[in-house]
Parts: C-alpha cells; sequence; structure tokens
C-alpha cells in the first residue's frame, strides 16, 4: 500500500463507496498505517492523531474539535457556516470566521509541518475538506473488518470481530464528551461497538465457547440492562453449561427489570427462548465437540499431558510470547493428529492457522514446507512468496530469512498464529536453517510453532536448542 498522499477528488464521497480492497487484504486481514509520514486518526476513544505512531500536538479545545469534526466526516466538503455552527453551538461570537481560520493554519501547521502545499487539511469552497485515506482511519478499519466478518464462519468471524474490537480505546470521543457534535455521533458509534461485541458472542456460541462466555455475559447484562440480545446470550450460555435454573432465572431477571424500567414484557423471542428451555429444546444443544482446523477431525481423546503442555504453549503464544515444540514420533504415532488439535483449539481462540509440509518424494522446491504454509496468506505479498520459491544458495538467504520473519510477525500483530510443519525429517537444508532463524525470534512474537517430524536429524538437533520442550510419541 502506497503511504503517500492521495488528493481530495480520488477520494470516496462517503464511507459505504470506500471500495472493500482498498481498506483490508483478500483474506480478511487489514493493512494498518504504515510508518513515516502517514497521519492516523484514532475515533474509537478519546480523539487522536498520531504520525508514525506518536500523538501530534493539536492545541487548543476549539482547535482540537474543528479537526474530529472533519474526521468526521472524511473527503467530504463541509462549509465554513456549518463548521461554525457545529463548533459554537448554533451560538458563534462575532470573531467565529476569524477565529476558525486561525484553526485551519493551526493545524494545517500540525499535520504537515513542512509547509504547504497542504495536502490534508484542504480549502474547497464553500469551506473545508480532511483528505483521509480509508487505512488512516481506525473507524474505517473497524467498519471493514465487521463486513469481511459478516461472510466469514465462526471462527473467522470470531478473529475478525475481536480484531475490530481491540481498536476501541475507550468511549468514542471521549474527550469531546462536551460538544454537541460529538454526542450524537459518540452515541452512534457505540451503537456500532455494542453490534459487533454481539455478533462476536454469537459467534463464540457457535463455537461451543458457552462455559468461557458466562462471566463475560454476566458483566455485559449488568452494564447494558436493558438490551434483550445480551439477555438471550446469556440464558442460553448458561443453559448449555448445564445450569438450567440459572438460565431461567436469568429470564426472571430480564423481566423484572423490563417491566419496572420500561413497562414492558420481554420481547416474543426472549419468551420463546424461556419455553425452549423448559421443554429442553434439541434445538439448544451446543455445537458437537472438536470444531476443524486444518482438516475435518473427530472428536479427539487421549495424550492428556501432551496436550497440556502444548495448550500451555498456546496460551503463551496469544500473550505475545512465542514457543516452539518439536514433535517426534514414527508414521502413525498421531503427531499430525495432536497438531491439528491444538491448532483447533487455537482458531477457536481467535489464532491463524499456517500449515505446511515437506514432499518426500523429492524435487521439491527448496523452502517447500514454508511456502505452502505462508502461501494461503501470501495473496498481497507476492514478493516473499515468490522470494521463497525462487531461492538458491547464500547469496540472499540472510534477506530472504529476515523478509520472512517480517512477514510473521506482521501476521502476528494482525492475530496469533499457529504454525504447523510438517514432515520435517524430509525437508531441505535451507527450511531448517530458516526454521532455526524464525525459532530464535520467537519469544517475542504471537506464534505457537509446532515442528513435527519422524526421525532425528543434525539440523533438527540445531533447532532444539531454541525448543520450549520436545515430545516424543509412540502408536497407541
Amino acid at each position: 500500500m502506497a503511504s503517500g498522499w492521495r488528493t481530495a477528488p480520488k477520494q470516496p464521497q462517503s464511507l459505504a463507496e470506500a471500495p472493500l480492497k482498498d481498506t483490508c487484504r483478500s483474506n480478511g486481514a487489514w493493512y494498518g498505517p504504515q510508518p513515516g509520514n502517514a497521519v492516523e486518526f484514532a475515533i474509537l476513544g478519546p480523539f487522536e492523531v498520531r504520525r508514525g505512531g506518536r500523538p501530534i500536538a493539536l492545541g487548543a479545545a476549539k482547535q482540537r474539535a474543528l479537526l474530529a469534526l472533519l474526521a468526521l466526516h472524511p473527503n467530504e466538503v463541509l462549509s465554513s457556516e456549518r463548521l461554525v455552527d457545529e463548533l459554537w453551538g448554533g451560538h458563534p461570537p462575532e470573531t467565529a470566521a476569524s477565529a476558525l481560520q486561525v484553526y485551519v493554519s493551526q493545524l494545517r501547521k500540525a499535520l504537515e509541518p513542512v509547509g504547504p502545499p497542504y495536502r490534508i487539511l484542504v480549502t474547497r469552497s464553500p469551506g473545508y475538506v480532511l483528505a483521509v485515506a480509508p487505512e488512516e482511519r481506525d473507524l474505517d478499519r473497524f467498519r471493514a473488518l465487521v463486513r469481511l466478518a459478516r461472510d466469514d464462519d465462526p471462527a473467522g468471524a470470531a478473529a475478525k470481530l475481536r480484531e475490530a474490537l481491540a481498536l476501541w480505546r475507550g468511549e468514542a470521543l471521549a474527550d469531546l464528551a462536551y460538544e454537541p457534535f460529538a454526542q450524537t455521533e459518540a452515541v452512534r458509534l457505540e451503537e456500532l461497538r455494542s453490534a459487533a461485541l454481539d455478533a462476536r458472542i454469537e459467534a463464540d456460541l457457535a463455537l461451543g465457547m458457552h462455559d468461557e462466555l458466562v462471566p463475560e455475559l454476566e458483566a455485559a447484562v449488568t452494564a447494558h440492562p436493558l438490551r434483550e440480545r445480551l439477555r438471550g446470550q446469556l440464558m442460553l450460555a448458561l443453559y448449555r453449561s448445564g445450569r438450567q435454573a440459572d438460565a431461567l432465572e436469568a429470564y426472571r431477571a430480564a423481566r423484572r427489570v423490563l417491566t419496572e424500567e420500561l413497562g414492558l414484557e420481554p420481547s416474543p423471542a426472549l419468551q420463546e427462548l424461556e419455553r425452549q428451555i423448559l421443554r429442553h429444546d434439541p434445538a439448544l444443544a451446543p455445537p458437537a465437540a472438536g470444531p476443524a482446523g486444518r482438516r475435518a477431525a473427530g472428536a479427539f481423546a487421549g495424550r492428556e499431558s501432551e496436550v497440556t503442555l502444548l495448550l500451555a504453549g498456546l496460551e503463551d503464544a496469544l500473550s505475545g510470547r512465542g514457543r516452539l515444540f518439536l514433535i517426534g514420533g514414527a508414521e502413525g504415532s498421531g503427531k499430525t493428529r495432536l497438531a491439528d488439535e491444538i491448532a483447533s483449539r487455537g482458531k477457536r481462540r481467535g489464532a491463524g492457522v499456517l500449515w505446511g509440509r515437506s514432499w518426500e518424494a523429492g524435487d521439491a522446491p527448496p523452502y517447500w514446507p514454508w511456502v505452502q504454509a505462508i502461501r494461503s496468506q501470501a495473496t498481497q505479498e507476492g514478493t516473499v512468496l515468490a522470494t521463497l520459491v525462487a531461492a538458491n544458495g547464500d547469496d540472499n538467504r540472510f534477506t530472504l530469512f529476515d523478509a520472512t520473519l517480517s512477514f510473521l510477525a506482521r501476521l502476528g500483530r494482525e492475530q496469533p498464529l499457529v504454525v504447523v510443519l510438517d514432515d520435517l525429517h524430509a525437508a531441505d537444508e535451507e527450511s531448517l536453517l530458516l526454521l532455526e532463524f524464525v525459532a530464535a525470534e520467537l519469544a517475542v512474537l504471537p506464534i505457537l510453532l509446532l515442528a513435527l517430524h519422524r526421525v532425528e536429524t543434525p539440523a533438527l538437533a540445531r533447532v532444539a536448542r531454541f525448543a520450549t520442550a520436545r515430545i516424543s510419541l509412540q502408536p497407541a
């Protein structure tokens, strides 16, 4: 993505017209602001503007409010009269017009200190326009992720919605709460946030995470007692957790609040949910255990100690502390099935899964397991993929290794990763050297790396010094 400025006429006239490809990659992961001189406008929390990740000083309160107002209407000309009216609530002082010009001048200097020609805050008759690319507003990123989640499976939707909700830093425009225009916008934005949260909970319920959701839903219902959808989700989560009596009590509590506060009975949908709980309707049963990860798989049983160890590594990776595990064993010992189970659990927790396998028949290109692992994510990263496929000799090895590590780190910033490399006993030397390079940096990355092999090799022995543990499986 280009990080240079785009002129206002090339910008979409409204958010609805912004093409999705300008905001997200085709795999749903999103292009964030690029380092350097790009300016990011943060609306989902206290209003903030950053350049290269660093906040920009915006000056006095009214000047700050002016920029926020323009940022709420990107690439749209706002007349001077409207700006004055919005900023002073319909009661402007006699000096309002000249004050507006001063604010614009000061903001231009803050946004583009190199001086004119100014390309961000632009004069357009009869007022001004803020030229903003889709990747430069957190609100646009939030909306794009929510749109992508609607067309994804529950695991993918949950991951995208978590990423979208993570963009929020508090109440929208919290520092401008006394500005009339900001109050209206904040209410609208909070509704978008609530809808995304509801959708994420629905996705988690579809993934069978009812036990984990109960505490979160109880807190959400306390904070928003009149939102019936949350009440229904809490009832369903309690019922699926084997707490039928608590689910029915949650319905009675909802009815008390609604009748006392609004004089209304619960909605027909909530009443029907109560009836379904009373008759143990099979439609309320939780989804089948063992959701698919890389491939469809039946319910997993056994290997309790290995699963416990690997799940601890998964927790560390989800928290940003990467881990490597070497999993060895003869053919048929269950290495791949074990890795598939951990990958599925990671996917349920919002992690992305990358899977690659060495080609045992020979004649595979260099780095083949890595090519397989990253190509599903590399539709917009052609140079990384092409370099991996065509890599030869030692000339550009370090550059290639560093580019691959940077690519994985960038994916990891978007969502934690589970990377599985299978049949590494058959991998080429280059693939194992790259594994060693990546493994050395895992401690600061949100990546769980599972390296599967049948027999020990000298190269795998070198890699082992970076492993959290080595697991040896015997056929069941």
